[in-house]
């Protein structure tokens, strides 16, 4: 194969490859089947943060009150 032969197959390409990746752009950008699942990840983190942090709290509560029961039986032994 010559170089010739290579740089008119590579123009080719070139020349199919484009209108193609036009039109996958195109789609893309009018494609908003994703914007749902985009948006039900945001709910899901927001919700899961909010999960996590009432645990934390909750465990410090928790935590200080095992503590002060704690006490209280090394207090009463």
């Amino acid at each position: 194969m010559t170089n010739v032969e290579t740089t008119d197959t590579t123009t080719r390409d070139r020349t199919v490859t484009r209108p193609r990746l036009s039109r996958i752009v195109a789609r893309f950008r009018r494609d908003t089947r994703g914007t749902t699942a985009i948006e039900y990840a945001l709910i899901t983190g927001l919700i899961f943060l909010a999960i996590v942090t009432a645990l934390h709290l909750y465990a410090d509560r928790v935590g200080a009150m095992y503590q002060y029961i704690g006490n209280a039986v090394a207090r009463s032994s």
